[in-house]
This record gives C-alpha cells, sequence and structure tokens, in this order.
C-alpha cells in the first residue's frame, strides 16, 4: 500500500498517458534545489499507469450497467486484462448489412464500434510482468512479414462460460507469416503460464451479441446470413481482404501498438 500511495502522491493532472510517448526528464536538480523538500515528478509512463490502477481499484462489477454481461473475472488491484488483436475498420456497406441482418433479433447488441480481431483470449496480467511482456511483442513482430486475411463466412461464437453468444465473420489466412506469428505468441503466452489461443482457432470480426446460450438458435440463420453476406462481399473484392501490418495489444487502459517487419 505504502508504494501505491507514494504513486498518488506524485499524481499530475496533465500527465500525458499515449503509450507511445513515454518520455522520462532526465534534466538535473539545481544546486540550490537540491535540500528542497519538493516532490520529483514521476515518469509520464508512471504516472498513466498509476491513474489507471486506480480507476481499476474503485470499479464495481454490476451487470446491468453492461447490458447484463457477466464479467469473467472480478476486478482485483494488481491484475489488468489484456488482449491481442487485429483492429478492424468496417467499410459502409458491410456495416449497412451488418445492421439489416439483425434487425430481427430484437434482444440482442450490435457491435459496429472497435471491430477487430483476436488473436488471444482475455488474459489477466500482472503489473511487473508488463514491460517484458511488451518488450518481447516488438520482438516478435519486427520478425513477422505483413499477411493477409480473407473475409470468409458467418459462423456462431459462444464463450467459454455460455453467458453469451455471437454472430462473427470468420477470416482465413495460410500465409507462414500468420502461422509463425501464432505459434510465437502462444508459446509466449506459456512463458507467463498463461492460455494459448484456442486450438481449434477460428479467428472472426464480432458484429452481434446475445445473452446466454444461443448457439443453436442462431445457427438456423447462418445460411440466409451467408447468402446475403457474399452478395455485399462480391461487389467490392478488393475489400474481401484485409492487410495487417500492425498488431494492437490493450492492457488496462493502455493500447500498444506494434509494426510488423517492414
Amino acid at each position: 500500500m505504502a508504494g501505491f500511495r507514494l504513486i498518488q502522491n506524485y499524481l499530475s493532472s496533465d500527465s500525458d498517458d499515449d503509450c507511445d510517448n513515454e518520455v522520462f526528464d532526465s534534466k538535473p536538480v539545481a544546486d540550490n534545489q537540491s535540500n528542497n523538500n519538493k516532490n520529483l515528478p514521476l515518469p509520464n509512463n508512471l504516472l498513466s499507469w498509476a491513474d489507471n490502477k486506480i480507476e481499476q481499484s474503485i470499479i464495481e462489477d454490476n451487470p446491468e450497467k453492461h447490458d447484463g454481461r457477466v464479467r469473467n473475472f472480478k476486478h482485483e488491484r494488481g491484475n489488468w486484462a489484456t488482449l491481442v488483436y487485429i483492429e478492424y475498420e468496417l467499410w459502409d456497406l458491410l456495416q449497412t448489412w451488418m445492421q439489416s441482418s439483425t434487425e430481427a433479433f430484437t434482444d440482442g447488441n450490435l457491435i459496429i464500434e472497435n471491430s477487430h480481431i483476436s488473436l488471444t483470449r482475455t488474459l489477466i496480467f500482472k503489473f511487473h510482468w508488463i514491460d517484458s511482456f511488451v518488450a518481447s511483442m516488438k520482438k516478435i513482430c519486427s520478425s513477422v512479414d505483413p499477411f493477409i486475411l480473407e473475409l470468409n463466412n458467418v459462423r456462431v461464437y459462444c464463450n467459454e462460460q455460455r453467458t453469451r453468444t455471437f454472430l462473427g465473420i470468420e477470416c482465413h489466412c495460410l500465409e507462414p507469416s500468420f502461422t509463425y506469428l501464432m505459434e510465437s505468441l502462444n508459446k509466449l503466452l506459456a512463458e507467463y503460464q498463461l492460455e494459448s489461443f484456442y486450438e481449434e482457432a477460428s479467428y472472426h470480426i464480432s458484429f452481434f451479441w446475445m445473452l446466454g446460450d444461443r448457439e443453436k438458435e442462431l445457427k438456423s440463420y447462418v445460411e440466409e446470413l451467408n447468402n446475403s453476406l457474399n452478395q455485399v462481399l462480391i461487389k467490392d473484392l478488393d475489400k474481401n481482404y484485409i492487410k495487417v501490418s500492425k498488431l494492437h495489444c490493450k492492457i488496462g487502459n493502455k493500447i500498444y501498438i506494434f509494426t510488423l517487419k517492414s
């Protein structure tokens, strides 16, 4: 607790929370300030993490505030929810299709913001793992060539706890660089004794979810959804392909971006 209070004492209201701008102040202290009892400023990266730490310590898990979603793990000080993913920007016609194709489901939720393709499960990190994990991710990504994912078909997904069911567009990639990336990423997770991605992985862009186990119900609509999706995809074949040149990693409220080999 003493260390946490120390960070709180040094918090600055104008600290920069940009993860790509971690600057350490290396200016020497003037002689006439050497005996001054004023607190020295902490580096920006510690300030931003301290802000996140305080936020996480007061969060309460209330499903009513999150459309009925139940958290898979409770908030604990020092634990950080972590996800590695590929960011994806929806194009207008595909977004319109997502909206129109799910209008019949009155008790679900459309996902059209922050679209992405997960490369890991949602993981729990300890604070002291973060720097070494980020360094390892940089090293891995610097040796991986960019690759292309292809949008394929609609599939139904259910989370491990069977508390939510999703519709997603599956993405395929047979390029060696993607295979190498996933092997390296899973090996890195094993070093922290964390679960790798699913053994029979199905990479996808989720665009709709419903509470509970609704897999059987939604599967009855898959053929119809695929027929309409194919009509959209053939209108612009180039947009069937996702060119991936960087990965994102969200740890707590902080996002890191890793550029692949140029």
